[in-house]
Formats: C-alpha cells, structure tokens, sequence
C-alpha cells in the first residue's frame, strides 16, 4: 500500500495535466468520448475480469452490493419525493442523479494506488450492486420521469443495454470463471493484466478532460440539493455503519469509501438519450468528483486507511 498523499497527489496531477491539454485546445470534450469508448471496451473491462478471478468470496463480501443497493434505493426514495413538485425537465434527471456511483471511471485508479488488489475486490463487489442501480434503478426511473422514455418496452431495452455492455460481461465471466474454478493460461491472464494496467492513466486523464465548473445559475441550487442528499445520507449512514458492522477493518474502510464516492458518468449519457438538461448532469458528475475526491482524501488521513 502506497502514501494517501503520494497517490491522491500524483492522481491530482495527472487530473491537472488532462484538464490542461483541454484548456490549451490539444484535446476535446468530444475527443475524451472517444477516449472514454476505447476505455470502456479494453482496460475497463480487462481490469473488471483481472479482479474479479481473484475474488475469494466470504460472506462479508456478500454484503457489499446489497448496502449498494439499499443505500441507492434509500437516496432515490427521498429524491423522487423531494422533487416531487419539479417540473418535468427538472424531476427526471434530479432524481436519476441522486442514485448510482462511478467507480470505473473515477474511484478504480484511487483504490488500487492505495489498497492495491485486496482494495480492488472491495470495490469490485460494491460495484456489482452499483451495476444494478445504473443500468436499471436509474435508468428505469429516467424512463418513467419522461416523456421520451421507452415505456412499452423498457425492460426489454434496458435488458438490451446491459448485455451489451463490455465490463457487465467481463465481470459475468470473470465470475464464472471463480466460481466454477476454470484454469486459465498464464499467457491469457498476463495479456488481460497489461491491458488492464492501462485503464489508471487513461481513467485520471479523462476525469481531468472531463471536468468544468460550468453550471447555470438556475440550477445551481438544484444541483446542491441532489449531492447534499447524496453526501448527508452517505456520510451519515456510512459512519453509522462503520462503527456499528462487526466486519474487519478493509471492509468497514471500503464501504466509507464507495458510500461516498460521486454520480456515475452514465447520467450524461442517459439525460441526452432522455431529453433532459445535459448542464445539470454534467454538473452533477463534476461537482460530485470534486466534492468526493477531497471526501477521500480526508477520510483516509482521519481513520488512517492505508495503515489498515
């Protein structure tokens, strides 16, 4: 396990340098999409199956994507009420971002430089359930909140998405591969742990490309509304089951951490299929990675969680 500060500080470079390469015209907004696309069909996936063939399931384990899934389903209740008297272009998309998290393109990176592979698993887990949440509690809220929405066939489609999605399935088979203890070649596995060693670099470049504070005034309290439900829930309930999970250490230190971690970058990709304000999500995604980021960063030197 490395230094808190060496890694959250190298990370918050390599942010700075992408952020830079942005503000100097070297690379788009359109250019990261891409980016983001590469990723999301070579390292992402290759580190989701890297990770998830080196599980060793426990019970504790288990428990992971279900405080996932309870704690998302927690947040999009109070949500879904508290922007009950929205109009429609607001209720879908505040609702949609108080659930679901964003691990792959945000946390992976922070997670593996400070608790390396063990830390990994922890994650891995979270995110089984945080899959649920993004491909069909959000997605399926989206669709009921809007008149764009593919109601006749919503699960049919959504059902679509997601086995079409390349890390869903890595994660699938890396499971079964476990499970059912399938050997694998050590020349297949040491191809998928280089390309996997990529996702890192590519993940914090992009978090930098990515990033703008830009938000209209008009939705500016609006946005605080959503990631103070998110982050007083989160920071409540996580501390609550910290100190009351008879769980070791590891596992109450990595569901602090995932508890609080910002919305995923599916909500951008969900309000423009939708038709509901780009602004807002991109906004809820850049503020939440901010606020997350130095959330991180001061939990792990309060409870000292790389010394765990």
């Amino acid at each position: 396990m490395n230094s808190p500060n060496f890694v959250f500080g190298s990370a918050l470079v390599v942010i700075s340098i992408g952020y830079l390469l942005k503000s100097l015209g070297f690379v788009t907004t359109e250019d990261a999409k891409k980016i983001s696309k590469f990723l999301m069909h070579t390292t992402f996936p290759a580190l989701v199956f890297s990770t998830m063939i080196k599980v060793q399931f426990t019970s504790e384990l288990l428990w992971l994507p279900f405080i996932c899934i309870l704690f998302a389903l927690l947040c999009s209740f109070v949500g879904f009420h508290i922007f009950k008297k929205e109009g429609s272009e607001y209720r879908g998309i505040l609702t949609m971002g108080c659930s679901g998290y964003n691990l792959g393109l945000f946390a992976y990176p922070l997670i593996e430089g400070i608790w390396g592979w063990k830390g990994l698993t922890y994650a891995a887990m979270f995110d089984i359930g945080n899959s649920f949440i993004n491909f069909i509690l959000t997605y399926g809220m989206g669709n009921y909140l809007s008149a764009q929405g593919k109601k006749g066939n919503m699960w049919k489609h959504v059902f679509k998405r997601i086995m079409s999605l390349f890390p869903f399935q890595a994660m699938v088979i890396g499971l079964l591969v476990n499970v059912l203890e399938i050997p694998l070649p050590i020349f297949l596995t040491s191809i998928v742990d280089t390309i996997a060693q990529g996702n890192k670099p590519l993940v914090l470049l992009l978090m930098g490309i990515y990033f703008s504070i830009r938000l209209p005034k008009k939705s500016f309290l609006k946005v605080f509304q959503v990631l103070g439900i998110r982050y007083i829930l989160g920071l409540s309930i996580g501390l609550f089951l910290y100190y009351s999970l008879p769980f070791d250490t590891h596992f109450r230190n990595m569901m602090l951490i995932c508890i609080i971690l910002p919305v995923g970058m599916t909500l951008i990709t969900y309000s423009d299929e939708l038709n509901f304000d780009t602004s807002i999500a991109g906004a809820l995604v850049n503020f939440s990675m901010l606020i997350s980021f130095a959330l991180m960063w001061i939990l792990v030197g309060v409870f000292q969680m790389a010394a765990a």
